[in-house]
């Protein structure tokens, strides 16, 4: 069955993994070394990812925790930050997006992120009115690997499982599409991607995309 659908993770793949230069801001912030800021960044992630905790209850944590009053404009600063942390992109992979809605598939954005991060891209990248759905974690209360997330995108997208490809840059989140009847890539990087994509008839469209951005 011909690949009609893509469907792409955000962090890891359109919008690089940060760095230890990305989370400085976030880390000169708090006031913290960077390996204090990284246990209390990722401690309550998932949960915050889930919309379990809200941008207020995370930060307030997290500011506190580092000493900091957790005050409505330091909170308001981290999550500036933070939601301009994961805003950066991978420039070839958006002009793959590009092609690809060029050549007629449909798009999708299939991700745990929060709803502050979410709120981030929808007022900053116009480049998310190319996908037909996107699919947080934080609107549905679900996260990858769980089954019930990617029927959701699925059926948001009205495509049947073996159409899609998802991409994503954990092998855990590639297994759970799997499982749901998905295609999927393991995504490292772009150079990575491009001969995987042979299979599915989609390595010319990479390509195209790299040679623009070149």
């Amino acid at each position: 069955m011909p690949i009609t659908t893509v469907i792409f993770d955000w962090g890891g793949v359109l919008s690089p993994p940060p760095t230890h230069a990305d989370f400085e801001p976030l880390r000169r912030a708090l006031g913290l070394e960077f390996g204090a800021f990284q246990e209390l960044y990722w401690r309550k992630r998932d949960p915050f990812d889930l919309d379990e905790l809200s941008a207020a209850g995370y930060w307030g944590e997290i500011a506190r925790d580092a000493g900091k009053a957790g005050s409505t404009e330091e909170v308001q600063k981290l999550e500036d930050l933070d939601g301009a942390m994961w805003s950066r992109l991978d420039l070839a992979l958006v002009e793959w997006v590009r092609v690809l809605d060029d050549r007629g598939f449909k798009l999708g954005i299939l991700s745990n992120m929060s709803r502050s991060v979410g709120g981030h891209l929808l007022r900053t990248f116009d480049g998310l009115k190319q996908f037909d759905h996107l699919c947080f974690s934080s609107d549905l209360r679900i996260g990858k690997p769980d089954a019930a997330i990617y029927h959701a995108c699925l059926d948001a997208l009205r495509v049947p499982a073996p159409e899609a490809l998802f991409i994503d840059d954990r092998e855990v989140n590639i297994a759970g599409a799997q499982r749901v009847g998905m295609q999927g890539i393991l995504f490292k990087t772009t150079d990575q991607l491009l001969p995987e994509l042979k299979p599915y008839g989609l390595a010319d469209s990479l390509a195209e995309a790299k040679r623009r951005v070149s």
